[in-house]
């Protein structure tokens, strides 16, 4: 409405300062609404930016038309294009509304408006929701034209709608609007109540979780997990007997949930009333004995219910953090980790509370259980229990459950593109054949072709000028085959290689990530002494990055590289480098080659010992796995046989399953690898049955790599060499957002040809 006094269109003054003091508000407040006027906010940011929001979440908007206003037609217009709320006009009597306004339902009054009952009794009944007072024209417009959707006349469409837009929100304000907006209508979809609620507590603001599962109401009247939702968040408030009584109730529509007498033991704890609080949590782990929320609970409220005696708690403590940590599934699982963060400070295990806290924030904790984690390390100290360092630890995993949502919002406007060339199978070398000399590599400098440096050279600094990519953000990966038959000379031939390329890029040798493959192995070293068939290539990586560099790359290699020591273990040949979004950590798929034995194999150790460097090193969040051979499924097309014969492929990762799932659970995102001289990107997920089903796992993104250097002898069915280039879109790989960009770069065999893009593909999180 407008300020102060005003000349209507008749020609009379109107105050409608008074009119809002004397007759708006006053009504309005007997009718227990809460009242503001624009005048009247004192938020933070602009005004059109308050005054929207507003116009956006109020559950009544009052609009005075009495004067020609273009920002109360603008903000009347605004109000209904983007709230289903109610809306009541008003204006002085003798007004003449614009063409569009005058068909709506208005409500008149005199310019001695304190004496006019009639337009105070119909303003408090359009207040208290008398239909056909609030109609908004736009959006029963907008639902006839089937661009709206409402829950009574589209109950699907409409739910479909709310869900995505509570996904779709991101922080706290969103999440607010987004229930402002639904709660608009009536009848609104339980499920969708439950899932707003959750991301609102998630976000701390436990007053409108409340709310929005208040207006599940009467419908959920038997609904448990209303209730017990509910309950809890009552309980987030404070207000602890409104959510004792709340999960009773869930508990008797539902006496067999754990989750149930698990929230109900919080309640009666935070109550002091500790014995029963123990009794819910006891009742609770025996109808759910793998529930570490209930475990850590009962551990937790045993030492709190008798502080002067605790070795029963500790006992429970101890137990749990052995479970956690024998369990192979604890490793992505971020509660399981903040679990063991709190089972380890209370037995005075720090270092390793530290490890497993960081762990569980990394893999994605919330501040629900962050918070639980702290409040109840906070209660112990609060008991008597003696927890040296607890409020630093406290405050400390405190700060993980501050962020706004995503948590990484702010990494991601620092980040800087990375862009990853990945090659594979050179093969510098030559081989012999009916006693001819065969050379394996393309790539010469003649009248048709230049060296394979000149080559990539020119397509690198293309790729890194279309992405916006600096030389600082690159990384060249080469995944194994670099040679042909391993030899001392053959390895020279690829030192020069790389060295010319990264200096003609301005790459450091830390910027290349070199792995094994089958041909790197020296068959010939293997039969006279088969530990000794990886010395080449070591001696390969010594030289080609300076000793230095190479026992920072390789920090489990502690020979001296001198011969009559004793060589590392082909487990223990791990490449690992990271900044501080990107991890690559490089594997050896050699591990039984030799001139006898010609298949992958990692094994068990080696993901061990990766899973050891990872936890050495601090591996930030984006991780991405090297090696030679591939997983399955063949990138090939199988000749035709008959249905007695085998389809065997010797040359495939035995233990590919195991190996593909280990990374899954390691938080690898991408795996990049060669060997077949074919290429090919797929994602994977291979399903560990010891992992809650609620866990989210993210698939593997596996990326392979045709052979970039082979001459036409070792490409089959006029295949191409091929690159390619990937480009990393995130600091973070976050769910449906754009996550990394690959891209197929092709040579044909025919003379002439010219590097060309066969496929580029956009992966999301």
């Amino acid at each position: 409405m407008p300020f102060g006094t005003r000349t209507l269109s008749s020609g009379s003054e109107h105050d409608f300062d008074r009119f809002y003091v004397e007759v708006l508000r006053p009504i309005a407040q007997t009718a227990r609404w809460a009242v503001l006027r624009a005048d009247e906010l004192a938020e933070q940011g602009t005004i059109v930016n308050q005054a929207f929001r507003h116009l956006q979440s109020a559950d009544l908007v009052v609009a005075d038309l009495s004067a020609p206003n273009g920002n109360v037609y603008y903000e009347l217009g605004i109000r209904h294009a983007i709230s289903p709320g109610k809306t009541i006009l008003v204006a002085a009597r003798g007004t003449e509304l614009p063409f569009d306004l005058a068909g709506q339902r208005v409500l008149f009054y005199d310019l001695d408006f304190t004496a006019d009952t009639r337009f105070h009794t119909l303003y408090a009944r359009a207040l208290n929701g008398e239909p056909n007072l609030d109609a908004n024209p736009v959006r029963s417009a907008l639902t006839k034209l089937g661009l709206h959707s409402d829950p009574e006349t589209d109950h699907v469409a409409f739910q479909q709608e709310l869900n995505l837009k509570i996904d779709r929100a991101r922080n706290v304000e969103q999440l607010v609007a987004v229930w402002h907006w639904a709660r608009q209508f009536e009848s609104l979809p339980i499920s969708s109540l439950l899932s707003l609620g959750y991301r609102l507590a998630e976000a701390g603001d436990y007053a409108n979780a409340v709310h929005a599962l208040d207006a599940a109401f009467p419908t959920a009247a038997q609904d448990y997990e209303v209730h017990r939702q509910r309950g809890f968040y009552l309980r987030k408030l404070g207000r602890l007997e409104e959510a004792e009584a709340a999960l009773t109730r869930a508990n008797e529509l539902n006496p067999s949930d754990p989750e149930t007498l698990g929230m109900l033991g919080g309640a009666l704890k935070r109550q002091r009333r500790y014995t029963e609080a123990l009794e819910r949590y006891e009742a609770g782990a025996r109808l759910s004995p793998t529930s570490l929320y209930l475990a850590v609970a009962q551990a937790g409220m045993s030492i709190i219910a008798t502080p002067h005696d605790p070795e029963h708690g500790l006992t429970l403590y101890r137990e749990l953090l052995a479970k956690i940590e024998s369990d192979p599934g604890y490793e992505v699982d971020s509660w399981a980790n903040l679990v063991a963060a709190e089972a380890s400070f209370v037995l005075g295990r720090l270092d390793n509370a530290y490890a497993h806290a960081r762990a569980g924030v990394r893999l994605g904790a919330g501040r629900l259980d962050l918070e639980s984690a702290t409040e109840q390390i906070r209660m112990l100290d609060d008991a008597g229990f003696p927890l040296p360092d607890a409020h630093s630890f406290v405050r400390w995993l405190s700060q993980g459950a501050a962020g706004a949502i995503p948590a990484n919002a702010g990494q991601a406007a620092r980040f800087r593109k990375r862009i990853i060339f990945h090659l594979s199978d050179v093969h510098f070398g030559s081989f012999l054949k009916e006693g001819k000399k065969i050379d394996a590599h393309r790539f010469h400098d003649s009248e048709n072709t230049s060296r394979l440096s000149l080559e990539l050279q020119e397509e690198f600094v293309k790729a890194m000028q279309r992405s916006g990519c600096e030389p600082a953000n690159a990384t060249i990966v080469l995944s194994g085959d670099s040679t042909y038959t391993a030899s001392e000379a053959e390895f020279d031939l690829v030192r020069d290689f790389l060295n010319e390329l990264c200096g003609s890029l301005g790459l450091e040798p830390r910027q290349v990530v070199v792995v094994p493959g089958n041909h790197d192995i020296d068959w010939f070293q293997s039969a006279s002494n088969w530990s000794h068939r990886f010395d080449n290539y070591l001696a390969f990586a010594v030289k080609f990055y300076g000793e230095p560099l190479f026992r920072e790359l390789y920090p489990l290699v502690t020979w001296d590289l001198k011969m009559p020591g004793k060589r590392p273990a082909p487990n223990e040949l791990i490449y690992y480098r990271a900044d501080d979004t990107t991890a690559f950590v490089g594997l050896n798929s050699c591990v039984f080659e030799d001139n006898q034995n010609h298949y992958g194999f990692i094994g068990k150790r080696q993901l061990d010992n990766v899973s050891r460097v990872l936890d050495m090193k601090k591996a930030p969040e984006i991780r991405i796995a090297v090696m030679h051979h591939h997983l399955h499924p063949f990138p090939e097309p199988l000749e035709t046989r008959k249905g007695h014969d085998v389809t065997l492929d010797l040359s495939t990762v035995r233990d590919a399953g195991m190996v593909e799932q280990r990374l899954e659970k390691l938080g690898f995102s991408l795996l990049l690898h060669g060997h077949k001289h074919k290429p090919q990107l797929r994602e994977t997920l291979v399903r560990d049955p010891l992992i809650s089903s609620s866990t989210t796992v993210r698939p593997l993104i596996v990326s392979g790599c045709g052979s970039t250097g082979v001459s036409t002898h070792g490409l089959e069915h006029n295949q191409p060499n091929h690159f390619a280039i990937l480009e990393l879109l995130q600091p973070t790989r976050a769910l449906g957002a754009d996550f990394v960009a690959v891209e197929w770069r092709e040579l044909t065999v025919a003379p002439g040809a010219e590097w060309a893009t066969k496929q580029r593909w956009t992966l999301k999180g």
